[in-house]
């Protein structure tokens, strides 16, 4: 399934995001994870998110994705914690691929679905069987 994006580019909405990720990653790097997921740009021919270059020019680049997101954003910065986490693997020579773990169908459920939304807004959220240890 695709849907048009804001800036007016198809974006796939096959994918979403882990629950398990919203809760590891920074707003900025869930965003990252979350135009991976969804901007035909980074997807390969068969819906899934490709493979990207750290460095080099013979495909789509990693940094392109992360200034995708906010040119502000520092993509060594973005690339380290998603490998910290073991969220990405460096593959080859200079290509980096986002593991499977990161990321499940989006027909997960709609309230898997609501959790990836607010996530890629920024918005973080407690499960209700979360327990607040200082009460």
């Amino acid at each position: 399934m695709n849907m048009v994006s804001a800036l007016g580019r198809e974006v796939s909405t096959r994918w979403q995001i882990t629950g398990l990720v919203q809760a590891l990653v920074s707003r900025s790097a869930c965003n990252v994870i979350a135009t991976w997921l969804r901007d035909d740009r980074f997807l390969d021919a068969g819906g899934e998110p490709s493979m990207l270059l750290i460095s080099g020019d013979d495909g789509p680049k990693f940094v392109e994705l992360v200034h995708g997101v906010d040119v502000h954003l520092d993509a060594d910065g973005v690339l380290s914690e998603l490998t910290r986490l073991g969220l990405v693997e460096k593959v080859n020579t200079g290509w980096v691929m986002l593991r499977r773990s990161a990321y499940c169908p989006a027909s997960a459920g709609s309230i898997e679905r609501a959790r990836s939304e607010r996530a890629a807004q920024g918005i973080l959220f407690r499960r209700y069987t979360d327990v607040d240890p200082e009460n």
